[in-house]
């Protein structure tokens, strides 16, 4: 993704999505990467914890903040 870090807090987003070709994924904050560098630039530099793969897809949180489910009072029922 082109986007830098410092464009996408101008969109008010503050979080970043990062998904594994093996499926595992995390959602992290992107306070930490500084405004100028691209979102595509921190791919090559992460590495997967659950296979140890560098093949990491780094896409903005646009839910980031907002009530998940389970905070709505999602319920489990059988």
């Amino acid at each position: 993704m082109k986007i830098t870090f410092g464009e996408m807090r101008e969109m008010s987003i503050r979080g970043v999505l990062i998904y594994c070709c093996c499926g595992h994924h995390i959602a992290l904050s992107a306070d930490r990467w500084p405004d100028e560098v691209r979102l595509s630039d921190v791919e090559p530099r992460l590495i997967c914890t659950a296979c140890g793969r560098r093949c990491p897809d780094v896409r903005p949180d646009f839910d980031l903040g907002k009530p998940s489910a389970a905070g709505m009072g999602y319920r489990n029922t059988r």
